[in-house]
């Protein structure tokens, strides 16, 4: 396999690169110059086909205004939050903490996006982010590695018809989403969101049909830092990178959606550092499987049902650990909802769903160090590489695809044409007892000790209730209020250093956004 990915990531890389440049080699006329293409090099590496500025910023005659549009996007979200941790003393790194955590902030972020059309089949776009916590004035850690108040969330060049009719190819950083967000998503709920470095292509197969090609990565193992000629600071391993590669082919066969889908994904050592963690180092990690949607009108009502699955299969170890990758990957992870819209007053839609992921048996055993047959030489924890979790398993963030069963009944209400509301109940349960419990960023509960063994999967229960209202028309200024209460099971009581029952986690926020 590592052959394998090392051609096609090879490949992939510079591939582009050589079929662009095939024009400069050719003996020929080019349109740009009407002249020989055989020019001599230039300073920035590429042949002078257009005259290069001597200074910075240039003056161009293809600069039109009329090709530039600009976007923005401007919200703030107080939230609150009691009794984080249940109200009850926990383990942290073996430590009792006696600690409720109640939690009050305020994040606020703004982005613009500049976009310019060079040419009809070629575009320009770069979106710069402030993302900040009132009143917090050092860098922190964000949602993917960032480590800036102000960054670039999107900066990315886009050719249309790129050599070929109806394929499209976007270089840079750019944003990933697929369907629901269940394995890809833009996190905006997060203060920051995901973003992600690579190569991406989508061909169109006539109007019914695409294939979608990405590369793009996570870690880079050899570049510490950019410097004048190369790199600087990193260890200089190219097989330590850590990196995604996917497949996906989203279709419409007689009205119902399909996306089947394959991903590769390499954790190098940049990623995860324990076993348990999302995206965890030390890995090959496969994944097939996809979604498929159905609408269907009967008389005047709506039914919606959808359908997402993945197996994953491959090698994994704990990270440093002597062994290597000596377990073998086989886990899963399983999706089903549906729901009816009636057709009366306020359009309600009444919904369920059902959610399963594979957990691993004794998971503390295969930490270094640990008993490798107490794993039974394999390792069945899911990874949900880069989700919105925040819209799939309760607004309170406190579960993710993986060791999971969830249970949800969902009541959607449109009072007026600005207006939502939307209600709905979750029941959590662990799918392997033996396992951790994990919040929606898919890093485990804290408070867990499983060394210290576990007989109950009841994690709780969880109440949302949200409301929002949109002022102008195209829905550009809205307003949100909502908020949760989760019950804590069984499990939370049983695994806290003292005993006796754990109390109401409650959580709420209110949020203003703009968009032009």
């Amino acid at each position: 396999m590592k052959a394998l990915r090392d051609v096609f990531t090879w490949t992939t890389a510079f591939l582009p690169l050589v079929i662009m440049a095939l024009p400069a080699l050719a003996e020929k006329n080019t349109p740009a110059t009407d002249m020989n293409s055989a020019v001599p090099a230039v300073p920035r590496a590429i042949p002078d086909l257009i005259p290069y500025h001597k200074f910075d910023p240039p003056k161009s005659n293809l600069f039109d205004i009329n090709k530039l549009t600009i976007s923005g996007d401007l919200r703030v979200r107080p939230e609150f939050r009691t009794n984080w941790k249940f109200g009850k003393p926990y383990y942290l790194d073996g430590q009792q903490v006696n600690e409720k955590s109640n939690t009050f902030f305020v994040q606020q972020w703004v982005r613009l996006g500049f976009n310019y059309a060079v040419s009809p089949d070629v575009t320009f776009f770069f979106q710069p982010q402030y993302s900040k916590n009132w009143g917090v004035n050092t860098v922190g850690t964000d949602a993917n590695g960032t480590g800036g108040t102000l960054f670039a969330r999107q900066a990315f060049m886009l050719v249309r018809n790129f050599m070929v009719p109806n394929l499209t190819v976007k270089a840079g950083r750019q944003l990933v989403v697929w369907g629901n967000h269940r394995m890809f998503g833009h996190f905006d709920w997060n203060n920051v969101g995901w973003s992600h470095d690579g190569l991406t292509a989508n061909y169109t197969l006539g109007k019914t049909a695409s294939l979608e090609v990405g590369w793009v990565r996570t870690a880079e193992s050899n570049c510490g830092a950019a410097t004048s000629g190369g790199c600087s600071g990193g260890d200089n391993k190219a097989t330590s990178d850590a990196e995604v590669i996917y497949v996906r082919a989203p279709m419409n066969v007689m009205g119902l959606t399909l996306e089947p889908t394959y991903i590769w994904h390499s954790g190098g050592t940049g990623e995860g550092k324990r076993i348990e963690d999302p995206r965890p180092a030390n890995q090959s990690r496969h994944t097939v499987g996809g979604r498929a949607v159905k609408k269907v009108g009967i008389g005047n009502a709506r039914l919606d049902a959808t359908l997402e699955g993945y197996y994953q299969f491959g090698k994994i170890g704990a990270h440093n650990d002597p062994r290597g990758r000596h377990l073998d990957i086989r886990a899963y992870a399983l999706h089903f909802d549906a729901g009816v819209t009636l057709p009366v007053p306020m359009q309600p839609r009444l919904g369920g769903e059902f959610n399963v992921a594979s957990g691993q048996k004794n998971s503390n055993q295969c930490r270094v160090g640990g008993d490798a047959a107490q794993c039974g030489g394999e390792w069945r924890g899911f990874d949900q590489l880069y989700p919105t979790n925040h819209i799939h398993f309760g607004y309170m963030d406190l579960m993710s695809w993986k060791n999971m069963k969830h249970f949800s009944f969902s009541l959607q209400l449109r009072p007026t044409k600005a207006s939502h509301v939307e209600v709905t109940g979750h029941k959590f349960y662990l799918n392997e007892k033996t396992d951790h419990w994990y919040f929606a960023n898919q890093g485990y509960a804290a408070f867990q000790d499983t060394l210290h063994g576990n007989e109950t999967d009841d994690l709780g229960s969880e109440i949302d209730v949200v409301y929002t209202h949109f002022f102008t028309p195209g829905n550009h200024v809205a307003w949100q209020i909502g908020g949760g209460a989760f019950f804590p099971g069984e499990f939370v009581d049983k695994h806290a250093v003292v005993s006796g029952d754990a109390v109401t986690q409650t959580w709420g926020y209110t949020q203003l956004w703009i968009n032009f």
